[in-house]
């Protein structure tokens, strides 16, 4: 049972009266009170002494929201008063007792998760955004009102010291916390009651009711979590009420050491579930419950009796306030798992399963690293279901159907699986095995997980599996080249760099207005991104999102070339494509092109399409505007006899709005008709442009189905990744809300078109987690995390997969067409079922020496040629009754085709007679 201790007047001049007269503690926080916070205060007590002198000391204010300090006060010049109680407040008219009453008035202390320090140390060492330290500190209380516990604050505590609920007894704004026990950064002796500054705290003892003998009357976990129909209905009918609960511990997360040594509050509680013989009969009643206890240890398979209060926790029904804890009986059989598979047909499905234990053997795989918010790295969480899930309108047009669905059937098909711990940014991610996860040892979208099982949790309406056994399979691993054809001659690479900003060019300048904040973020930036391109090995690269300043030495597509160069064998180095002007458009980025001379040769200058000379709509107005889109930057090479045009580009991202109307309304996202009438633009500035075959290449921001594709389609470009050189059925680039596809793509004509031999999305970077780019904590990171992950690799060198073709681009061929030598005699027929034979390739030659075949149509019944040229057939009172008749057969070598003409004549006697007597006839008339 819980007790509380004699009065702090008692209890702690008890226990303290001994210590030296500089052990000054945190007595009691005040940080929340109804509507405007204008009553709060910190309470310092001496044990009893009194009129004990705080010079040196000094009190800071930590914020959980970053970790940093916000507030610093020195004590010097103050001291506690003869019962020992000092007290810091924000308004002396609103808070008894106020020794030093300081600024603000409202609104002092942070609500929570957030801390409070005492430090013998002058508050100057302390200004704001200052880092957790435990240099001179003394004593520090962690706290919050019902909020998530802060590990980054608790370092401020003695191991295993738990962060105070200020809502303990739900009534923050009229409770505080008071110690009642316990020595420096201890909280476990600290008691929420009535607000006592500067008089003792309420530690008298208070006396609970009782729970009972184990296998009394209880009430159902059923009962506490009620039928669920509506996932958006799910609260407990029992809200706010005591409950006794006995049921069996399924799952222990109070704290302890996780797989790699680190100690972790966990989710700061245990989870429970009703015995098998005791559920009830309804499917939607969940049998299991959280419940928020981390001070009365208990064990899987133990059998408790407990009391506590109804909660609900970001829509997830708990008991917290727990008051007395029985544990009846130990290594009890746990409740049957139930098997569960996705997809469910109603969310309500999971819903009635929420603290429950469940199991799936059904072979799920893993569909998203982003669950709730850049879940894996900031809570250790990523998402499985029965299938990878596509964009809408990238499997389907637009206002289809299958388009509608797309993102219901995921919701439908998806769970979370949780490292166990609740705390944000762990330091230790147990996935994809138990050695965790690593630069080396990554978690990639595809990877298999043939089965899981735990408990269900939630957060809101993402439900969650806090897994006892998991199987993780790395079925979709790393490769350390993108697939290209072994017969392939040519290979062309489109890469989005990610805002690729070297500073000054020179190693300074930073941070810049976008990508790296430092040159050490740069370098490793730089490096990745080389390493990637490198490993591509491509005759021709298209760059988006490159900083756009010009083409100089100390330009950012430069600093890439001669970063790229200096991997390259002698002969093979890079080249840039330079236009006609200092920058390529307005934007802070831009696209550009990279060659290696070796293999093609630039015909011409380059082309820009931009807004000044875009092709016009009827109104004449230009249908390509360059505030939006980035200009596509346009050259023609020449290579193996062929002369083939690149068009890089990066139209208008579906991220900021354009002022549309209805946009985004049919799941195109923003500026659907910006990037639609670019494409028109671009179809129409190409075809003015002459080559042998035309690619366009890069970041479309436009899933293929989406309006702008077809309007591709309609002006016969080929969608290389959906043709058969594709290396995957389902082509992707891009992971966005847990549905994969190709915004990134390589449309073709011509002679492309035809002989491309292998096309890839290499997936380096849509299915690997952010952890592993370019940024990290010690490289200038700014945002709160744990992320030293990076290294000089390929992977997540982007956001985006680059996408590689590869093409067996074969020389034209120059060929002389069959001719026919001498013409073939005309065959004469002079009897019935005569036969006929004709060897017409002895009148036909190939100067060069080319194989020829032969061919024909409509011969007559009973007549064959084979494609040696052996004409053959009998003449049947049929065939002679159509003479004179002219066969016409085809001759080619594979590259033209002639025709020559085989004449046949009835040649009979009867047919001889006729012609004399009607001959005869005409003398006689004549």
């Amino acid at each position: 049972m819980k007790t509380q201790l004699p009065s702090i007047a008692s209890a702690l001049t008890l226990a303290l009266a001994s210590v030296s007269h500089a052990d000054i503690l945190i007595n009691e926080v005040d940080a929340d009170q109804t509507s405007t916070d204008i009553a709060e205060f910190i309470e310092l007590f001496d044990g009893g002494l009194g009129n004990q002198p705080l010079d040196g000391y000094s009190l800071v204010f930590y914020n959980g929201s970053n970790d940093l300090s916000y507030q610093a006060f020195s004590l010097d010049g103050y001291s506690t008063n003869n019962d020992g109680y000092f007290v810091l407040c924000g308004d002396a008219t609103q808070v008894a007792n106020c020794d030093l009453d300081v600024s603000p008035d409202s609104n002092l202390i942070q609500n929570g998760a957030d801390a409070v320090a005492l430090y013998v140390a002058p508050a100057s060492n302390f200004p704001t955004n200052t880092a957790v330290t435990t240099t001179a500190l003394v004593d520090a209380v962690v706290y919050d009102t019902s909020d998530a516990d802060d590990s980054g604050l608790l370092v401020l505590l003695n191991a295993g010291q738990p962060q105070l609920n200020e809502n303990e007894n739900a009534a923050s704004t009229t409770d505080s916390i008071q110690r009642c026990g316990g020595a420096a950064r201890d909280t476990d002796g600290f008691v929420v009651a009535a607000p006592t500054a500067g008089v003792a705290n309420q530690c008298s003892v208070v006396v609970e009711p009782s729970i009972g003998l184990c296998g009394d009357e209880a009430t159902g976990i059923h009962a506490i979590q009620g039928a669920i129909s509506d996932v958006s209905n799910d609260t407990s009918p029992l809200l706010g009420q005591s409950v006794i609960v006995e049921a069996i511990v399924t799952a222990d997360k109070q704290g302890g050491a996780l797989a790699n040594g680190d100690s972790s509050y966990q989710y700061s509680g245990f989870w429970l579930q009703q015995a098998d013989d005791a559920v009830d009969s309804d499917p939607m009643t969940s049998e299991g419950v959280f419940v928020y206890d981390y001070s009365d240890a208990v064990n899987v398979g133990d059998r408790v009796r407990l009391q506590g209060t109804v909660s609900e926790y970001n829509q997830v029904t708990q008991i917290s306030q727990v008051s007395e804890v029985v544990i009846c009986a130990s290594g009890q059989t746990l409740p049957a798992a139930t098997t569960i598979n996705l997809p469910v047909a109603d969310l309500s499905a999971l819903e009635a399963l929420e603290g429950m234990r469940i199991a799936n053997d059904q072979g799920l795989v893993v569909s998203d690293l982003f669950g709730t918010g850049y879940g894996f790295g900031n809570y250790g969480q990523f998402v499985v279901s029965s299938r990878l899930h596509f964009q809408g309108t990238e499997i389907a047009l637009p206002g289809s159907d299958a388009a509608i669905n797309a993102v219901n059937e995921r919701n439908l098909d998806a769970l979370l699986i949780d490292d166990g711990v609740s705390a944000s940014y762990p330091s230790f991610i147990p996935f994809p095995d138990e050695t965790g996860f690593s630069a080396s040892n990554p978690m990639r979208i595809g990877y298999q997980v043939p089965a899981v099982a735990g408990v269900m949790h939630a957060y809101k309406n993402n439900y969650t599996i806090i897994p006892d056994a998991i199987t993780i399979d790395p079925t979709h691993a790393r490769t350390l080249a993108p697939v290209v054809a072994e017969d392939a001659n040519l290979v062309i690479v489109g890469m989005n760099v990610l805002n690729y900003f070297n500073g000054d060019g020179l190693g300074g300048g930073f941070p810049t207005s976008r990508g790296a904040p430092t040159a050490d973020a740069f370098a490793m930036q730089s490096a990745k991104i080389v390493s990637a391109l490198t490993a591509m090995n491509a005759d021709i690269i298209g760059l988006m999102e490159i900083e756009n300043d010009g083409y100089g030495s100390e330009s950012a597509i430069q600093t890439l070339a001669n970063e790229l160069n200096q991997t390259q064998m002698p002969g093979f180095e890079y080249s840039i494509i330079t236009p006609n002007s200092s920058l390529l458009g307005t934007d802070e980025i831009a696209v550009g092109l990279l060659y290696r001379a070796e293999k093609v040769t630039p015909v011409g200058s380059a082309l820009v399409l931009n807004t000044a000379n875009s092709p016009l709509d009827d109104n004449s107005e230009p249908l390509f505007d360059d505030t939006k889109n980035r200009p596509a930057l346009i050259q023609n090479f020449a290579v193996n006899g062929h002369e083939i045009t690149i068009a890089v580009n990066h139209l208008k991202s579906k991220g900021s709005a354009c002022g549309e109307v209805d946009e985004g309304s049919d799941g195109q996202g923003n500026c659907n008709i910006k990037r639609t009438r670019a494409a028109q633009a671009l179809v129409e500035f190409l075809a003015n442009v002459e080559s042998d075959g035309v690619m366009i290449l890069g970041d479309l921001n436009a899933y293929s189905q989406e309006d702008p594709m077809q309007v591709f389609y309609a002006a016969d470009f080929t969608n290389l990744k959906y043709t058969a050189a594709s290396t995957e059925a389902q082509p992707y680039s891009y992971s966005f809300s847990g549905l994969l596809g190709s915004l990134d793509h390589a449309l073709a004509t011509g002679v492309i078109a035809e002989q491309v031999v292998s096309v890839d999305a290499w997936h380096i970077n849509s299915v690997e987690d952010s952890l592993v780019d370019y940024l990290t904590e010690a490289n200038g990171q700014t945002f709160s995390s744990i992320d030293n992950y990076a290294e000089p690799d390929a992977y997540r060198s982007s956001d985006h997969d680059p996408i590689v073709v590869g093409l067996n681009l074969q020389a034209p061929v120059t060929n002389s067409a069959p001719q026919q030598d001498n013409e073939i005699p005309v065959v004469l027929v002079n009897r019935s079922n005569a036969r006929i034979a004709v060897s017409v390739s002895d009148y036909v030659s190939d100067a060069d020496g080319d194989e020829l075949t032969y061919s024909a149509s409509d011969l007559p019944e009973g007549f064959s040629l084979s494609n040696a040229g052996q004409l053959t057939g009998v003449a049947t009172p049929s065939v002679i009754a159509m003479l004179p008749l002219t066969l016409t057969i085809d001759v080619t070598d594979g590259y033209d085709t002639i025709s020559v003409a085989v004449e046949l004549e009835n040649n009979t006697r009867w047919y001889r007679l006729r012609q004399r007597w009607l001959a005869f006839l005409e003398w006689l008339r004549g």
